[in-house]
Protein backbone atom coordinates (compact mmCIF):
# COMPACT_ATOMS: atom_id res chain seq x y z
CA UNK A 1 0.00 0.00 0.00
CA UNK A 2 1.51 3.41 -0.79
CA UNK A 3 2.36 5.84 2.04
CA UNK A 4 -0.25 8.52 2.12
CA UNK A 5 0.69 12.32 1.12
CA UNK A 6 0.38 15.05 3.69
CA UNK A 7 -0.03 18.18 0.83
CA UNK A 8 -0.81 18.79 -2.45
CA UNK A 9 0.35 21.18 -5.08
CA UNK A 10 -1.35 24.61 -5.62
CA UNK A 11 -0.85 27.75 -7.73
CA UNK A 12 -1.40 31.17 -5.85
CA UNK A 13 -1.42 34.52 -7.63
CA UNK A 14 1.13 36.97 -6.33
CA UNK A 15 -1.36 40.05 -6.99
CA UNK A 16 -4.31 38.93 -4.77
CA UNK A 17 -3.29 35.30 -3.43
CA UNK A 18 -6.24 33.90 -4.45
CA UNK A 19 -5.96 30.08 -6.17
CA UNK A 20 -5.14 29.77 -9.94
CA UNK A 21 -5.30 27.21 -12.18
CA UNK A 22 -2.23 25.19 -12.96
CA UNK A 23 -2.46 26.64 -16.72
CA UNK A 24 -2.55 29.76 -15.83
CA UNK A 25 0.45 29.44 -13.33
CA UNK A 26 2.51 28.48 -16.51
CA UNK A 27 1.13 31.05 -18.80
CA UNK A 28 2.08 33.50 -16.02
CA UNK A 29 5.01 32.33 -14.07
CA UNK A 30 6.22 36.19 -13.10
CA UNK A 31 3.38 36.92 -10.81
CA UNK A 32 2.63 33.15 -9.44
CA UNK A 33 4.04 30.78 -7.10
CA UNK A 34 3.98 27.02 -6.80
CA UNK A 35 3.16 26.11 -3.30
CA UNK A 36 2.57 23.20 -1.03
CA UNK A 37 -0.97 23.00 0.50
CA UNK A 38 -1.47 20.06 3.52
CA UNK A 39 -4.23 18.16 3.09
CA UNK A 40 -7.15 18.16 4.86
CA UNK A 41 -6.61 17.27 8.86
CA UNK A 42 -3.09 17.98 8.23
CA UNK A 43 -0.75 20.69 9.28
CA UNK A 44 -1.39 24.06 11.87
CA UNK A 45 -4.32 26.59 10.38
CA UNK A 46 -3.03 28.94 12.67
CA UNK A 47 -6.51 29.70 14.75
CA UNK A 48 -5.35 29.30 17.91
CA UNK A 49 -6.25 26.42 20.47
CA UNK A 50 -7.23 23.06 19.36
CA UNK A 51 -10.48 21.93 20.76
CA UNK A 52 -10.68 19.63 23.57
Amino acid sequence: MPKSKNSHPGHRSSKNGRFVTEQYANRHKNTTQKESIPNPGRGDTGRGTKAK
